[in-house]
């Protein structure tokens, strides 16, 4: 088995349309977002460019309602012209590949009034001939390709068969659950029904942690937050890098406030956005994937986790992001008083409980995905 580790869609995107042009028999794509715009296209035109026979991409109902990071029915984007132009280029593009013999689906409908919306297919993964897989956190839009982030590439056969069957899993309208365990990583599979289950080994690690925890991750709410607060509390060194400029400023806020109340080490990334779902422990587990370290992951999405042990892949996030990354690092001297800190708390339960209400605890059953042209999203 081969590991690497890619930083940022400079170091992803070259080396997953090498392996898209080198297919020949299949190539399999998933992702959150796909939109028509640089990075969009790019992929539109590898995959039109592959010798591959059979080729698929799925695509989330989210895509259908947020381009370029924008709720496309908000009142400030109604007169968005450039919006507009690309939401119709994005369903001209998905049409043109599926002209083209390239299967897409738009997959898990957000549903009337966009009430399942905090239930989203999150996975993002390339799977090519059952040899080589990608996955991790990047998306393709351009807002995304801009972002700080990692994905992991995976040359094994039987990773890349067991990912690529979870893709057959998910194209056939079936969410499932489950885990696996391979020499250097163990890969969880998660249906965003007992999400809340297979975390607990995420929790467990936070828990058993002794010496060191880093994050980095834009977005940070409990159970996650509690317990490395926990942490930070009876001795574990827990630094936190987050975004100077985050784009759910709720999730900051949280953050913060838990930072003025404890020994956390919160520290803000200069430069783009850091859109990273990883957390290191003592130095010999690297937790990331798909999902974030919040609510939504921890109890509707359906996400990829994957706990590394690699040696190689642990000491290149230790080289390439915790000590790289360190240089861009500043201390962070904002701060949130008690008023507002204790209002973003109440804001994150009031919108967990609406969320848990609206979708049912997670508990969505399988759903059929819509036809390319369909407007069920």
């Amino acid at each position: 088995m081969t590991m690497q580790l890619l930083v940022d869609a400079a170091e992803f995107w070259p080396a997953a349309r090498a392996d898209i042009a080198a297919a020949r028999e299949h190539v399999r794509v998933q992702a959150l977002t796909f939109e028509a715009d640089a990075a969009g296209r790019g992929l539109a035109q590898a995959l039109l460019g592959s010798p591959a026979p059979d080729k698929r991409v799925m695509v989330d109902c989210h895509s259908w309602h947020v381009v370029s990071d924008k709720l496309r029915y908000h009142p400030k984007h109604v007169f968005d012209r450039a919006l507009r132009a690309e939401v119709r280029d994005t369903r001209a593009m998905a049409a043109e590949l599926a002209r083209e013999g390239i299967g897409f689906k738009y997959i898990n409908p957000a549903g009337p009034f966009l009430r399942r919306a905090p239930a989203r297919n999150h996975k993002k993964l390339v799977s090519i001939d059952g040899r080589v897989a990608y996955i991790g956190g990047i998306n393709f839009g351009d807002h995304n390709f801009a972002w700080h982030d990692v994905m992991l590439r995976i040359e094994d056969p039987a990773v890349a068969g067991f990912l690529s069957e979870d893709f057959e899993w998910t194209w056939g309208g079936c969410d499932h659950a489950t885990t696996r365990r391979f020499p250097g990583i163990e890969l969880h599979v998660l249906n965003g029904r007992w999400n809340e289950q297979q975390f607990a080994v995420v929790l467990d690690l936070i828990a058993s942690a002794r010496d060191r925890i880093y994050v980095q991750s834009p977005y940070l709410a409990p159970p996650f937050s509690e317990e490395l607060v926990k942490a930070a509390h009876r001795g574990v060194r827990v630094q936190v890098v987050t975004p100077a400029v985050n784009n759910w400023r709720p999730w900051q806020d949280h953050i913060l406030w838990k930072a003025a109340r404890s020994p956390l080490e919160l520290l803000y990334l200069n430069g783009p956005m850091t859109h990273m779902k990883a957390m290191m422990i003592d130095g010999r587990t690297l937790v990331m994937g798909s999902a974030n370290f919040e609510l939504w992951s921890y109890h509707f999405q359906q996400e990829y986790l994957a706990l590394v042990t690699d040696p190689g892949v642990v000491a290149a996030f230790e080289e390439r992001i915790v000590r790289a990354d360190s240089a861009r690092c500043v201390p962070c001297t904002e701060t949130v008083g008690a008023l507002k800190g204790r209002f973003a708390d109440l804001r994150l339960q009031w919108v967990e409980s609406l969320a848990l209400a609206l979708v049912g605890s997670g508990d969505t059953g399988p759903l059929a995905p819509p036809s390319p042209a369909s407007a069920d999203c």
